[in-house]
């Protein structure tokens, strides 16, 4: 398979080898067309604005990147608040069976930091820091992932159709300090959306304890 660090289909992907990856996928349909719609608006709007604005690289640089982290808290909020579309991840059996899934492949293509499993999306942090054991490009881990969950998923659910929006949100993340805070925003997300009083009371959260 060809190895792709970078490419672009509706989202920015970097995706070297031998990082630690901040990933977020969601249901299909999780979000409106309407809400998605907006927030492109203004992320273009803002980053129009950066490139004008900004004639130092690494100052636009460093402004881009504050972009995108605020345009995916927005995101990620409107999932948190947005409980009329599917929430199939919030029926045990189904969330079940991405939590295996992220299990299974621990230690074969990466080794897993963390991760969230809320009704209509989960976060994920993966290290593939070992690149002699961890060969596998994060776009067919997770394609491998999706696969896998939705076809078990729709069984459980009796439908068909898709199950994942097709692309997720990935991140790589740059240093310790990042790191920290990747892994505390993704247990702290059930209590934030108030589905949990403390981030381990949580039946589908995990933190790898090598890493705390």
């Amino acid at each position: 398979m060809e190895y792709k660090p970078e490419y672009r289909r509706y989202l920015p992907h970097f995706q070297p080898a031998g990082v630690t990856f901040f990933v977020t996928g969601r249901l299909y349909g999780s979000l409106p067309q309407v809400a998605l719609e907006k927030l492109k608006e203004e992320k273009e709007a803002a980053y129009h604005r950066i490139r004008q604005e900004c004639k130092d690289e690494v100052v636009r640089d460093d402004e881009i990147r504050k972009l995108h982290k605020r345009h995916f808290a927005k995101w990620d909020q409107f999932l948190d608040t947005n409980t009329h579309e599917p929430q199939w991840l919030g029926i045990p059996e189904v969330a079940l069976i991405a939590k295996n899934a992220f299990h299974y492949f621990d230690n074969k293509h990466y080794t897993l930091v963390a991760y969230c499993i809320m009704p209509n999306h989960f976060h994920l942090v993966l290290d593939t820091s070992d690149e002699v054991r961890y060969t596998k490009p994060l776009y067919a881990i997770m394609h491998s992932l999706k696969s896998y969950t939705a076809h078990e998923a729709n069984k459980i659910l009796n439908r068909t159709g898709l199950f994942w929006q097709e692309e997720s949100y990935d991140h790589v993340i740059r240093d310790g300090r990042e790191f920290q805070n990747t892994v505390a925003y993704t247990l702290e997300n059930p209590v934030k959306a108030g589905l949990a009083k403390e981030w381990n009371t949580f039946p589908f959260s995990f933190v790898n304890e090598d890493y705390l």
